[in-house]
């Protein structure tokens, strides 16, 4: 008998096809914005995307969301996913004191 509530077996197979990239968050945690940007950016090729990261991470953006990002490295550091040295590497590479 068909059952309108079972899952299909092609909807376990799609969630395969995003690859494993460490620090990615899960996409169970992510409101269906940022599923859709997050596999429009895993489709783009490795040159699209470090265009895209580029223009994104402008002085003028970095700065608007100064501490965000801030707090995100503090937190990241504390439950030791970076160690201080890659916190130090991140703070300079985002020119932030």
């Amino acid at each position: 008998m068909w059952n309108p509530f079972k899952k299909n077996q092609k909807d376990d197979e799609k969630k395969e096809d995003m690859p494993n990239v460490p620090g990615m968050p899960d996409t169970k945690d992510m409101n269906m914005l940022q599923r859709f940007a997050m596999n429009r950016l895993m489709k783009m090729s490795p040159e699209e995307r470090e265009k895209t990261l580029k223009k994104a991470m402008t002085p003028k953006n970095i700065e608007k969301h100064r501490d965000e990002i801030l707090a995100s490295l503090e937190t990241m550091r504390k439950s030791g996913q970076i160690s201080d040295d890659q916190y130090r590497l991140a703070k300079a590479k985002f020119n932030l004191k």
